[in-house]
């Protein structure tokens, strides 16, 4: 399958199967966003093994709207458009129920169900024709 012309985010991209999956798609043919949180050493990682015309690392908390909004402008500034999201990005708290505390059901709500829906929503508008979205985590 040829993903030649195609442009393709990726939250999570920096690791585990984000990482996988954004080597997959450029070896496709496609443009890819490596999404990052924290470790931009790991993204550059990523981008240095793709090669750097073929795909660019970008700093966004997958889970804050601002921030995928911001995720989404640059990635249209720099190819136009978005043909695919992978949502990547996510999060786990295993603790005993009383030990679940707001802040860890925040996060996992906010990265895992709000972040993936949200990034769908800014991506389909963000001008290209189709978009393929959809989401896994190990």
């Amino acid at each position: 399958m040829s993903l030649t012309g195609k442009v393709a985010i990726v939250t999570g991209g920096s690791k585990g199967i984000g990482r996988a999956t954004c080597i997959k798609l450029a070896h496709e043919g496609a443009q890819v966003i490596v999404n990052y949180s924290s470790s931009s050493s790991a993204a550059d990682e990523v981008v240095s093994t793709i090669g750097s015309e073929h795909a660019t690392a970008i700093k966004a908390d997958a889970g804050n709207i601002a921030e995928i909004e911001k995720l989404v402008d640059a990635t249209v500034k720099k190819y136009g458009k978005i043909d695919i999201v992978v949502a990547c990005a996510a999060v786990m708290h295993l603790n005993e129920l009383d030990k679940v505390t707001e802040a860890d059901y925040d996060q996992m709500m906010s990265l895992n169900v709000k972040g993936p829906l949200f990034l769908a929503q800014v991506g389909l508008c963000s001008g290209g024709l189709f978009c393929l979205i959809f989401g896994y985590s190990s």
